[in-house]
């Protein structure tokens, strides 16, 4: 199982971002949910000054006022989590207390559509509780992404200090950097590719890096390595 995500800096560096596990999401997910539990039980206060049993005028109402009811809770949700996962860099309160957060693929930070995306699926990994579809998909995933991860091209990274220093520069001044970020999402998603995508893709990536071609597709990818780990 892939536990780190390979993305390249500005500075040209190939770095390793750690992919946040189940038990850490689970716990993020926990505090956001205590938070969002203390507020609405503000506002259940807060109404029971105006209304003396929320709960049963709740109950007597329409059917069609609860349905809306319930889609303005969902749609407040949402924007919870994408509003807070834009404005604070891919985190809500619950993930930066847990030092977590959203990230592109590439490593890059999360946007508004990528955000949304993965936060309105959260019905679908919620069905029928407790997110049994998204908890499935997380551990078969090797990067532990859900299907609203999945769609909206997200993963969630472990946030810790990166010492650029511990690494070495993965180009000289014969690779371009459109080079550069090709090969390294090539190589971080190597496994993820159908065997004859990696052959394919391999090729394509020796050709415009000047390696020699062979129809070993994981011998292509050590010599991209290889040529990115070169000074």
């Amino acid at each position: 199982m892939s536990d780190a995500l390979q993305v390249a800096t500005p500075e040209r560096v190939a770095v390793e971002l750690p992919i946040a596990g189940l038990g850490s999401r689970a716990m993020a997910y926990l505090v956001d949910l205590a938070l969002l539990g203390a507020v609405g039980l503000v506002a259940y206060f807060v109404v029971t000054f105006f209304v003396p049993d929320p709960v049963n005028a709740a109950l007597e109402l329409s059917a069609f006022v609860r349905i809306a009811a319930a889609a303005a809770l969902f749609f407040a949700l949402w924007v919870y989590w994408t509003l807070l996962e834009v404005a604070w860099q891919g985190q809500t309160p619950g993930k930066r207390l847990v030092r977590i957060r959203v990230v592109k693929l590439d490593g890059s930070p999360v946007t508004v559509l990528s955000s949304a995306v993965r936060n309105l699926l959260r019905i679908v990994d919620f069905m029928p509780v407790c997110y049994p579809v998204g908890i499935i998909t997380m551990l078969v995933d090797r990067k532990h992404r859900r299907l609203g991860d999945l769609l909206g091209g997200t993963v969630l990274v472990r946030d810790e200090q990166v010492d650029l220093a511990r690494y070495d520069q993965v180009t000289t001044s014969t690779v371009a950097v459109d080079d550069l970020a090709l090969a390294m999402n090539y190589l971080s998603r190597f496994d993820d590719f159908e065997p004859a995508a990696q052959l394919r893709v391999g090729q394509k990536l020796a050709a415009r890096l000047g390696l020699p071609g062979t129809d070993d597709a994981k011998a292509l990818r050590d010599a991209i390595r290889a040529k990115l780990e070169t000074r």
